[in-house]
């Protein structure tokens, strides 16, 4: 799979991640990341209390992810301490038609605040415009300060309506800033 990497960067702990594309066999690697996220992360990531599914509800809803048609995702790695090749992250929208798609980012805890979220949505907004995708479509809670944050830091243009505890937010990937890239 070391063929397949599009990109690598380097965390602000100074971690190398490795990026490739997501695959359909690639549903082990997304229950590794789940795994590795917290209760709190899971309820901001799937907007539901998600700790006592079973395991083969959990295989079930990986492999759906892996295999869901009219997508475009990346999946990233790591050489941690002891632990090669791990999964730390991956990041996807799905098409919706009419240019817009809805995307998720997922980190592992330990993983998280070192730019890897940042950096996956980043590749993800190239490549979907690349698919003719110009908007794309989150719906989070509203307390999620961690993907607010990385929006804020994003050159592009996004809206958000609140809709009691979440909001919608629409990033017009066509609206390059570069003032907002000068954030970055």
């Amino acid at each position: 799979m070391e063929s397949m990497v599009i990109d690598s960067f380097e965390t602000k702990t100074g971690i190398v991640v490795r990026v490739r594309p997501l695959l359909p066999e690639d549903a082990p690697y997304l229950v590794d990341i789940f795994e590795h996220m917290s209760a709190d992360s899971r309820y901001r990531r799937f907007h539901q209390p998600v700790n006592h599914l079973s395991p083969e509800r959990i295989w079930a809803e990986a492999e759906s992810i892996a295999h869901t048609p009219e997508q475009v995702g990346f999946i990233a790695f790591a050489d941690l301490p002891g632990d090669p090749g791990t999964p730390v992250g991956a990041v996807r929208c799905v098409c919706l038609g009419d240019g817009k798609a809805e995307t998720a980012v997922s980190v592992r805890d330990d993983m998280q605040k070192q730019g890897i979220g940042s950096h996956l949505l980043s590749l993800l907004v190239k490549e979907a415009r690349n698919h003719g995708v110009t908007k794309l479509l989150a719906t989070i809670q509203s307390s999620n300060r961690s993907i607010i944050h990385i929006l804020n830091r994003m050159p592009y243009a996004y809206t958000r309506k609140s809709i009691g505890p979440d909001t919608e937010l629409e990033l017009d990937i066509t609206s390059f800033d570069p003032e907002l890239f000068a954030k970055i």
